[in-house]
């Protein structure tokens, strides 16, 4: 590989690093000092995860409702178990106050707010908290990142904010984290979000007071945040989601943030932001659950949620292992080049895996979604912008081609009887939505994934030769059709 300094290619890659998939601004609700919300638009923030199935949203919301239930019934709840800590002299009494406080005023704020979305996502913060407590979660450590999300779903839902829907952002005044909304668990930080922001500062050519202020006052209070784990610091999760139980670290959260503070190190001539860095290595030197390095075949893979080691999803893996360059890069540090090298050896090895030949794969299996797919596309232009690699150059260029190639498709059936119901088989080379027609009229249609399908028509008494015709659209808009004589015959 021919490598080239983070420094040198910071200004080319600078839309990828602060994770904006495509050039659009995404809808920020803003919470101003008189409680009202204004929406602006801003750009770098990532599409929201993606929404979880209603199944696992529903367990995950029964295994709170249980813990929660367990907190009240053991009084081992997040103000009780606080106070523990306290008395145990794990805690100073200003973390102790605040986080009393906290879970106090959510509880006078239950009997005061009207019944309603802001009353239950009270209700939700109260009892995810309280989960926590009961399934021995709730450490010294953790006490002021907990106490910080009561204390901001207390701020938002006590006042006159909007109702929310799923993967909505939030920011407060005076503060510089992002916030996203997660139905069950109220607002929770989103780490990618405002990493990403510290990070397109940090790496950006300018020097201007107002851009070295929204890198320190972002990287500042995240670090006022962060939790000790895997020997190191970390940015943790409290919630449940895609089948990664609490409390878990993302290493695209992480790598973001190597990078925020490598680059921040580097370019105001920071050390504790370089240290800062380096101690956030832990959890790329550590097996889950506690870090997020999975050893394979080719490698190490560097998961998005360090509690579900099935999971293995690309683009978070891909972004994992800029920030690793970077901060190898940055620092110099033989540490970071070594955590790089095995990452990168499993990437050769797993991203063919992850390409259909007409688009990307999300977690090997499902495709991307168009948000993510050009995401994906974008972590490995970043990677092919640092090395040179083939491997990512040439899978960049694919992802690329891809968004504007249309859909194929191949019609297999071409004889049925008659008074039955024809199933038309057929294959299809990416998702869309998939429509069939007979002789012209509409009778069916689909959204389906990559691979072999069946849409049926209900057939017809008459014998004879039909055309059947199937469009499709893709997620980028492409559109296709292709068109087949059926031939029905009667029994016999």
């Amino acid at each position: 590989m021919v490598l080239r300094t983070a420094v040198a290619v910071a200004g080319s890659v600078l839309a990828a690093l602060i994770l904006a998939a495509s050039s659009q601004a995404a809808p920020l609700h803003v919470l101003t000092h008189d409680g009202r919300t204004v929406v602006r638009h801003v750009r770098g923030l990532p599409p929201a995860d993606p929404l979880p199935s209603r199944a696992a949203a529903a367990r995950a919301e029964r295994r709170v409702s249980r813990l929660a239930a367990r907190a009240a019934k053991t009084k081992t709840t997040f103000a009780r178990t606080v106070q523990a800590l306290f008395r145990e002299g794990q805690i100073d009494e200003l973390t102790y106050d605040a986080a009393s406080d906290a879970a106090a005023q959510t509880r006078s704020l239950l009997r005061k707010v009207p019944k309603g979305g802001r009353k239950d996502n009270l209700q939700d913060i109260l009892d995810q908290v309280d989960s926590l407590a009961a399934d021995g979660e709730v450490t010294a450590a953790r006490v002021p990142v907990l106490t910080e999300i009561v204390a901001r779903n207390n701020e938002y839902w006590g006042g006159s904010g909007d109702l929310l829907s799923y993967g909505a952002r939030v920011s407060f005044p005076g503060s510089r984290i992002v916030w996203q909304y997660y139905p069950g668990y109220a607002l929770q930080p989103q780490w990618l979000g405002t990493f990403g922001f510290a990070n397109s500062k940090a790496s950006s050519k300018s020097l201007k007071k107002s851009v070295t202020a929204d890198t320190t006052e972002t990287l500042d209070e995240a670090l006022t945040l962060a939790t000790p784990r895997a020997g190191g610091i970390a940015w943790e999760s409290f919630f449940a989601f895609s089948g990664a139980p609490p409390v878990w670290v993302s290493a695209i959260t992480q790598g973001t943030a190597i990078s925020a503070y490598a680059h921040a190190g580097a370019k105001l001539a920071r050390p504790d932001y370089m240290a800062d860095a380096t101690n956030a290595l832990g959890v790329f030197k550590t097996p889950p659950p506690e870090g997020v390095a999975l050893p394979q075949e080719g490698g190490v893979h560097y998961l998005m949620y360090s509690t579900n080691s099935k999971l293995l999803i690309l683009n978070g893996f891909l972004q994992a292992l800029t920030g690793l360059f970077d901060y190898w890069q940055l620092s110099q540090d033989p540490v970071g080049q070594q955590l790089f090298d095995q990452g990168n050896s499993e990437a050769a090895v797993e991203i063919p895996k992850y390409d259909t030949g007409a688009w990307s794969l999300y977690e090997g299996v499902k495709e991307s979604s168009l948000s993510y797919h050009q995401l994906v596309t974008g972590f490995a232009q970043n990677l092919c912008d640092r090395t040179q690699a083939p491997m990512y150059c040439d899978t960049a260029a694919r992802f690329t081609a891809y968004e504007t190639t249309p859909p194929e498709m191949r019609i297999y059936t071409s004889k049925a009887r008659t008074k039955k119901s024809v199933a038309v088989r057929f294959r299809l080379s990416k998702m869309s939505r998939v429509s069939l027609y007979v002789d012209g009229t509409p009778i069916a249609g689909a959204t389906l994934p990559y691979g072999k399908h069946t849409l049926s028509w209900a057939g017809t008494r008459k014998p004879g030769t039909y055309t059947v015709t199937l469009k499709a659209r893709d997620l980028a808009g492409n559109t296709a059709e292709v068109s087949k004589d059926i031939t029905l015959r009667r029994k016999g």
